[in-house]
């Protein structure tokens, strides 16, 4: 029975179509839903003529502003999601996302991982990767991709 479910989300109207789709896929009702953001461990390096940058963003500052978009996505696609028992936010840092996913599953010990598929091909897929792909070959879970 899929009664733990984890979706990762991010700010793509893909996700938002597949988190609509899901209700029409998957009787959510008393169903625990765990959202899930991956976020890059590491603050963005910005280059400037200055050695002393104005740019300059620190882990701590990264971490937080971080933490608020994830709280604000969450926000967003919680609404979506009112027939669903329980939705809880699950912000993970990880430099590679589908080992973030993989992550957030076992710690969360979900039953199943839903995700959307941003369907990349030929170069696009060289060279961003298929993380449906690489999620679905290591995980041990049933992953619905829709």
């Amino acid at each position: 029975m899929l009664n733990k479910i984890l979706v990762p989300i991010d700010d793509s109207q893909l996700v938002r179509s597949m988190i609509k789709k899901l209700h029409s896929t998957i009787d959510l009702t008393g169903k625990s839903i765990f959202l899930t953001y991956i976020s890059d461990p590491y603050p963005p390096t910005i280059y400037s003529e200055s050695a002393l940058s104005e740019y300059y963003v620190s882990e701590d500052t990264h971490r937080k502003t971080s933490q608020e978009f994830a709280q604000k996505l969450f926000e967003k696609y919680e609404k979506l999601l009112d027939k669903a028992n329980s939705v809880v936010l699950v912000h993970t840092f990880s430099d590679d996302i589908p080992d973030g996913i993989l992550k957030a599953a076992q710690k969360n010990k979900v039953d199943c991982i839903a995700m959307a598929s941003h369907r990349y091909t030929g170069i696009n897929n060289v060279l961003l990767g298929d993380k449906v792909h690489k999620v679905i070959v290591s995980s041990k879970l049933p992953v619905l991709v829709l």
